[in-house]
Formats: C-alpha cells, structure tokens, sequence
C-alpha cells in the first residue's frame, strides 16, 4: 500500500509540474498576443512616460496606458531574466576549450571578467566538464525505456503496474528531473531470478537513465546498475560467473565502490572493464549532492579505499592533483565531514590510511589555519572550485580531529593568473556575447522604473509597508488604537492592524499537542470528539480540526459543530479553494457558514475569491453579513476588485442586495472608480445611482493586500 501511494503521489506531483509549466506559458502568449513585445520598445515606453508627466491626457487615459506600459515591463523583464540566464554560448566554449585540452585553472583565469547571473562560472565549468563526460556513455532519451528493461521488478517499486504507470506519464517525469528527486529503497531480500535477468539486456546493459529516481548513492539507473546495487547477495563465484561475459564502464565500477561492494567484486569488474580513465558521471548528476569526480581515483579516495586506490594506480589512474583548482586530498576532507560543516565524523583507521596514502605522494589540500579565540585554534577546508568542501576544525571542540589534520600539507586558495581583460579566445568572445545579451535590456529597465513611479504617483495608493509605518507612528501618538478609530480614516488599516497585533495565534490548552496531532493523523474520531469537548482548542489545533473536517465532512462535521467555547480558525482561506460542490456537502451536513476567522473575516469576505456563484450560496443559505464591523466589508472587496481587474465585479448584485447603507468609504472607493475606471463607474451607478459620490469626494489611499 505505502508503495503505490507513495509512487502515485509523486506521478501526481510530477503532472502538476507539467500542468503549471504549461500554464504559465499559456499565460504568457496569451499577454504577448495582446501586446507585442520587442527589445527596442524603450521609445514607446518613454513616450508613455512623458504624457502622464507633461498631463497630456486624463487620468483614466493615463492609467490604461501605464498599465499597458508595466505590462509591457513585466514581459521585458521575464526577457532579461531568459538573457541572463542563458548561458549557452559560454557553455559551449568551455566545452570546447575542455576538449581542446585547455587546462581548468587557465580556464578558470576568465571566471573574473563577466558577472554570471544566477550560476557561477565555476559551476557553467563543473557542469561542462560533466556535459564532455556523458558523450562516453550511452544514455536513454526517456523513462519510457523502462518497457523495454529486463529484470525491472528486482526493485519493489518498479512493479508491471507502476512501471506502466511511470511510462504513460513519461513526459511529466522526464520534465521534472531537475526538480525532483524520489529515493527508491533497495530490497532488503533480492530476487535472484530478477538479479540474472538484468544480465538479459544485451542491447542496453550499460544505457543509463537520468530520471526522478534515486537509488543507493546513484542519480542514474541502467541495468548494470541495478545489478551491482544488488549483487552483494551472490558469492564471490556467483558474481564472477555472472559477470564473465559483460562489459562494463567506469560509471558501474563508480557506483561500485561507492555501495561499497566487496573489493574482491570491485576488482573481477575492473577486469571486464575496457576503458578505466575518464570522469564518471553515475554520482555528479545528483544535483542535490552536488559532487565533481575527475577519474575513479577520486570515487575511491571519496570512500577511503586504498586498496582499490592501489590497484588502480597499478592501471595508470592516479587521483586528481591540480593545486590551482583542487586536489583529491579535498575531496577527502569532504567525505569527512560530518552532519554539518561545524563537525567531522570521527576519523576511523581507513581514514588515516587514505590521508597518509595521499600525503605519502605530496598531495595537498586547500586551506588555512584561521585565527580563533585565545583558548581555541580553527582549521578550515576549502577549495574554491569543487562544490561543497567547506569544512570547519575546531581544536577545542575536535581536539583528536584538530590534531590528526593539522599536518596535512596546505594550499592557500590563491587565484591562479588571472585575465585582466578580454582576449581573442573563444571564451572571452563568449564572454561578450552574454554580457551584449543582457546590456540590451538595461535601457527598458530604468524606462520601467520610472512607469512604477507615475503609476504609482497617479493611483496615490499606499503601500503595504508604508501603511504599517503610518500605524506605527499614530500609535505612537496617540497611544492604543481601536478598530472603529482606523475605520474612520479606513476599513483597509482595520486589517493592517489586526496583522500587527494578532501574530501569536496559538493559545495553551490542557491538551498535549501531540496528542492531538496523533488523533488528527490516526483518524481516530472518538479521541478527537473526547477532547474538542473537553477543553479549548488552540488556533492551530482549530486549523488542524478544520482541515480535517472539509478532507472529510460526512464523518468530521459533527466533532466540529461539537467544539466546547470554539476558538475562531485562522485558515478559513482553505474554503475559497474547494468546489461549490463540497460548500453545498458542508451545508448539508450541518456546518455553520456564519463563523469568522481569528481576524473577524466572515465567508463572504473568503467567498470574494471563490466565485459569484459562492456569494449567491451565501445569500441563499441566509449567512449574515455585518456591515456595522470594523474592516473591509463585501461592498468594499467589490468594489476593490472592480478597479484591480477595471470591470465590474460579476458578484456586484448580489453584493448590493445585501448593503442597507452605503458609508463613506464606500464613496471614495467609487470616487476612485470615476477618476480612473470611467467605464466601471458609469456601469456601476446604472445599477445603483445612489453609489455616486458627492462633489468633493477624495479617492481612498489604500488599496486591499491579502493577510
């Protein structure tokens, strides 16, 4: 059961992805449609600008075109972030200059000459050298290669069934391997029959799959792979029978020796390996343990195997030794680090005898001595290229540690030469083209900023921050506030003070929390009925009793109606996502509509959101709307969205049938409506002209912000 939920909930998961991925790109051809876009607009924007400035035209007129203007500015920035995010043709020239056989740290001496967005140039390397390295192997194009695996089923979770289910959503998974990574246990007990027939896969033994999957120390899964992840269960003859007639590649061996196989079974593969130099790619294509090996050496240094060390440099592979880059005497210290970058697990024998092996032939780490406290010395670890080597020693706290690396030899991190300008190679052309790619946009930046700020200057509307300040600063004044006191200057500030002073939700109950929690997990209906009725439940435990209650009502309803002096929900927010279908459930069942959140938010303010078909619900059922309430009320919300989306709300009559009396935030709301949504006004008081504001009304300076 655990296994098809789990798998069915990541293929979820997965879809997800992909349906968000592709509605966001429906969103933006459709806004690109509506508005072309182009990188040499600034003229037109510009022009926006200056008529709003020299008051060429009215405000309604100068809000649509400031409007068309930030959405023209939205677009131009999702273009400068693709351009500054594209990296492709510097990616290209590192990996030529790789295959040219330019040494790393003369490509690492042009890291300085150009800011990379959102990656290093040091990582664009790392993921080039990676890049070179998969032209070696074969890899799969699609998990919907899995059809074709022999021997599949030796993974539990890699049943016929979910097999075929991982398939038919081949291209949600393929699409999110980036994004997501799915530990898949091993089997405890191993499936001989399985095991021999991953043997079977004459075409593709050594076909490697870069999927979702996590296996032991693997990012990638082949069925060579899967047999060495399990051959721990043959004897030493049974392995070396099974494998006589196959080849295998320096990823296998890799994986290998970091599932730390016997070194006997780790030397009959080197045997039925051809090719033993080369960087294996099995581990580095983890991207959440982000790790760089230049030959199997370095696989075997990670893990402390000297024998395996020995052997290998018996076959010419010696590990990485580049001290302006890093040495394997850092990738090491990195496999000795422990839960954080603070501690180091205790150094065991095969510890010592990897450190000793390494020094033995002059190998160094990066690092220094760092000046501590008088009664404390620190050692610290670190190259500046190979990812995640940071490693603090403390003597005080790792005295034994302290003591048996401080001799290790060190390297300063010093740069290596350094280009002091850009040359003729093909990286400094590459270099170029990236920063012309981004300089494009620089003009259409300081444009927009300045369509900000008219828009911004025209609307008059304060900020989020700059209301919290302006409560500050009265409060300060005046002393306490109240709710009636900010529904004078208006209903908005209400909600900004509530959000000021209603942080702390949680209220002590006589119960254990995890008592409570237990019973919500359990689904044990009886305890949770024994204590909603015993004692008050905290805002929390409310939420987690509310939640609940919508995942299942016909059996929850009655423990929620049933709470003994219920404390208000927080999250009744959770209702505006539910179909009007499960509103409906609710009703039937019993549930109150007219209760208000922690903030004094009713239904109808959450139902604003949902639908007009949900405020319709509301009214039918009967819920109260008190408009006498301190804070935003429904007409307030309409009218809000009314000039947030500059057309009315399709909920407005209904809305009106609920008002009695229109106050005077009512008024500058619409005030708002007249001087820069003409078309909504006119619209608005046909259907009710008593809305039309008297002469002199100010619009409102605040403007709704979600809580």
């Amino acid at each position: 059961m655990k296994k098809g939920i789990s798998l069915t909930v990541f293929i979820g998961l997965c879809a997800v992805g992909t349906y968000l991925y592709f509605d966001k790109q429906t969103q933006s051809e459709t806004v690109t449609a509506k508005l072309p876009i182009h990188t040499n607009n600034v003229a037109s924007l510009s022009s926006v600008t200056e008529d709003v400035n020299k008051q060429n035209t009215s405000k309604a007129s100068a809000l649509k075109k400031l409007r068309l203007a930030k959405l023209e500015c939205e677009q131009q920035s999702i273009k400068a972030t693709q351009a500054a995010t594209d990296h492709s043709q510097i990616d290209a020239a590192l990996k030529q200059a790789l295959k040219d056989g330019l040494p790393l740290s003369e490509i690492l001496s042009y890291s300085e000459l150009t800011k990379i967005s959102y990656r290093s140039f040091e990582s664009l390397l790392i993921n080039a050298i990676k890049s070179n390295a998969k032209e070696q192997f074969q890899y799969a194009d699609s998990i919907s290669i899995l059809k074709n695996w022999q021997g599949l089923e030796i993974v539990d979770y890699f049943d016929a069934d979910t097999v075929k289910k991982l398939t038919s959503n081949a291209e949600s998974l393929n699409m999110n391997t980036r994004s997501i990574m799915f530990d898949v246990p091993l089997p405890e007990q191993v499936n001989k029959t399985a095991l021999y027939k991953l043997l079977d896969n004459t075409d593709n033994f050594n076909t490697y799959l870069k999927s979702p999957f996590q296996l032991g120390p693997s990012a990638l899964i082949s069925p060579s792979i899967l047999f060495i992840l399990n051959a721990h269960s043959l004897t030493e003859t049974e392995f070396e029978n099974a494998i006589s007639t196959k080849d295998f590649t320096i990823n296998d061996i890799a994986i290998a020796i970091k599932s730390n196989l016997p070194n006997t079974y780790i030397t009959a593969l080197i045997a039925q390996t051809a090719q033993l130099s080369g960087v294996p790619t099995a581990m580095s294509d983890n991207f959440i343990h982000e790790q760089l090996y230049l030959n199997l050496a370095d696989v075997a240094v990670s893990e402390f195997n000297v024998p395996i060390l020995e052997l290998l440099n018996e076959r010419g592979i010696e590990p990485t030794n580049l001290p302006d880059v890093f040495t394997a005497m850092d990738i090491a210290l990195v496999n000795l680090k422990g839960s954080s970058n603070s501690q180091v697990q205790p150094i065991e024998n095969k510890h010592r005898e990897t450190l000793k092996y390494l020094k033995d032939k002059g190998y160094k780490a990066h690092g220094e001595h760092v000046r501590g406290t008088s009664e404390d010395r620190l050692l610290m670890f670190k190259s500046s290229f190979l990812p995640n080597s940071l490693l603090f020693v403390g003597e005080q706290f790792a005295a034994k540690a302290f003591d048996e690396l401080s001799d290790i030899p060190l390297i300063a991190n010093k740069a290596a030469f350094k280009h002091q300008s850009k040359d003729d190679s093909a990286i400094s052309d590459s270099l170029r083209a990236y920063e012309k790619q981004k300089q494009q946009f620089k003009p259409a930046d300081e444009t927009c900023q300045q369509v900000e700020q008219d828009l911004s200057n025209l609307e008059a509307i304060k900020t989020r921050s700059q209301a919290m300040d302006e409560l500050t600063q009265l409060e300060a004044r005046q002393g306490p506030l109240t709710a009636d006191m900010l529904q004078e200057i208006d209903p908005m500030l209400v909600h900004y003070w509530h959000l000021m002073h209603f942080r702390d939700l949680r209220q002590q109950t006589p119960y254990q929390p995890d008592a409570f929690k237990e019973a919500i997990n359990n689904n044990d209906f009886n305890a949770l009925a024994t204590i909603t009725q015993g004692a008050k439940l905290s805002t929390h435990q409310t939420n987690l009793l509310l939640a609940k209650t919508l995942e299942n009502i016909e059996q929850m309803n009655a423990i929620w109606q049933s709470r003994a002096n219920p404390t208000p929900p927080s999250a009744l927010y959770l209702l505006k996502n539910l179909p009007l279908s499960d509103w409906q459930s609710l009703a039937e069942n019993g549930f109150d509509f007219s209760l208000t959140d922690t903030f004094d938010m009713d239904m109808y303010f959450y139902a604003t959101d949902h639908s007009n078909k949900a405020i319709e619900f509301l009214i039918k059922l009967g819920v109260p709307h008190d408009f006498s309430k301190p804070g935003l009320d429904i007409l307030d919300q309409a009218l809000e969205q009314s000039y947030n989306t500059q057309t009315l709300v399709d909920y407005m009559p209904n809305t009106l049938k609920l008002v009695n009396h229109f106050e005077q935030n009512h008024f500058s709301r619409v005030q708002r409506l007249k001087e820069l949504a003409p078309s909504v006004y006119e619209a608005l008081i046909q259907l009710e002209p008593k809305l039309t504001p008297a002469e002199g009304t100010l619009m409102n300076n605040y403007q709704y912000s979600a809580l």
